[in-house]
C-alpha cells in the first residue's frame, strides 16, 4: 500500500509539470496564448488605431496600439512598425472573465472584467500587409474591363479606375445595357451602341456617329452633353446624328475612384515583459480585416 501512494505521488508530480510546461512560453506560465482563428477587431482613437485578438474565451487578449498613417494604406504592400513603447505598443492580458468588445473600445476604462495579469512587449515588430481593390464605380468589375492597363481615352486613368472609360464627359455606367432589356442584369450584354459601329457608347467618344466628338457637343459648357438638346423630341444633341454644333471643351469632369484597404497584421520577434517574467513569441498572427480603410480618391484628368 505504501508504495502505490509513492507511484500515485510520482505520477502527480509528472502530470502537474506536464500542465505547467504545456502552458509555459518563456520564464512564465500563461493561460493558454492560443489565439488561432479568432478575429481581429480594431478601435479608432485619435492618434492611433488599437488592434486586439481575444482568445476562444474572452479571458486573453493581445493589444497593438499603431500610430498610422492612413495614406500609407492607399497602395499595396507591407508596413513594418518597431514597438518601441512610445508610438507603438503592444500588451498582453488576462481576465479574471470574458472581455467584450466594448471593454476595449471604452475611452474609460471599465471597472469590470479585472485584469489579473499584464504583460508589456519591450521589443519586436509588428507587420501589416496591405491588399488593395480599386474601383470606379461604374457598373463594370476589373474583370470586365481587362487588361488592367488599358487606358481607352487616354488621361492616365486605367479603365477599372476611370468612371468616364472613353473620355467624353458621359460617365460609362450612363452608356452600358442601362435599359436591361434582356433581364440578365449583366450592363455588358446590350451595352448602347447609337451609332451602331460596332463599338459600344461607353468606348466610343463619338456616341452618334456625326463626326462631332460627344464631348464637344456641350453647348453649355457645363462639362455634361445629356443636357444639350436641340431637338428634344430625340434626345441630347451628342445621340443625334443630324445636330453638327460643336462647342470645344478643353476639360474632363472630376473623376472619383474608391480604394478599399484590406489587411493582415501579424506581430514578429514579440518579447512580452513583467517583472522579471518573460514571452517570447517569434511569430503571432493577429488576424485579417477586410474592407480596413475605403477611401474615395478625387482626381480631374488633364485634356491633352
Amino acid at each position: 500500500m505504501k508504495r502505490k501512494t509513492s507511484t500515485i505521488h510520482y505520477l502527480f508530480i509528472l502530470l502537474s509539470f506536464a500542465v505547467f510546461s504545456s502552458c509555459d512560453d518563456g520564464d512564465v506560465a500563461v493561460q493558454s496564448f492560443d489565439f488561432d482563428n479568432q478575429s481581429l477587431s480594431y478601435c479608432d482613437n485619435d492618434q492611433s488605431i488599437l488592434f486586439y485578438v481575444r482568445n476562444s474565451s474572452g479571458t486573453e487578449a493581445v493589444l497593438a496600439d499603431l500610430t498610422l498613417n492612413l495614406a500609407n494604406l492607399l497602395n499595396a504592400g507591407v508596413l513594418s512598425y518597431e514597438l518601441s513603447g512610445n508610438t507603438n505598443n503592444v500588451t498582453y492580458r488576462i481576465f479574471n472573465a470574458s472581455a467584450d468588445p466594448g471593454y476595449f473600445c471604452s475611452a474609460i476604462p471599465p471597472t469590470s472584467p479585472t485584469v489579473i495579469d499584464e504583460l508589456i512587449a519591450t521589443s519586436g515588430r509588428a507587420e501589416m500587409l496591405v491588399v488593395i481593390n480599386k474601383d470606379d464605380l461604374d457598373g463594370l468589375v476589373a474583370d470586365d474591363e481587362l487588361p488592367l492597363d488599358q487606358d481607352t481615352d487616354g488621361d492616365g486613368l486605367f479603365d477599372y479606375i476611370d468612371f468616364d472609360d472613353d473620355g467624353d464627359n458621359i460617365p460609362t455606367a450612363f452608356e452600358l445595357d442601362v435599359f436591361n432589356t434582356d433581364g440578365d442584369n449583366n450592363p455588358l450584354t446590350n451595352p448602347l451602341d447609337t451609332d451602331q459601329d460596332g463599338i459600344p457608347n461607353y468606348l466610343d467618344p463619338d456616341d452618334d456617329g456625326d463626326g462631332i466628338l460627344t464631348i464637344d457637343e456641350d453647348l453649355n459648357g457645363d462639362l455634361d452633353p445629356t443636357n444639350d438638346f436641340t431637338d428634344p423630341s430625340i434626345g441630347p444633341d451628342y445621340l443625334n446624328a443630324n445636330v453638327f454644333l460643336s462647342t470645344p471643351q478643353g476639360a474632363y469632369r472630376e473623376h472619383n475612384y474608391q480604394v478599399v484597404s484590406s489587411i493582415d497584421l501579424t506581430l514578429l520577434d514579440l518579447v512580452l515583459t513583467a517583472s522579471g517574467r518573460e514571452i517570447i513569441k517569434e511569430v503571432l498572427f493577429m488576424g485579417s480585416i477586410p474592407s480596413f480603410l475605403t477611401t474615395t480618391v478625387t482626381q480631374t484628368p488633364t485634356r491633352d
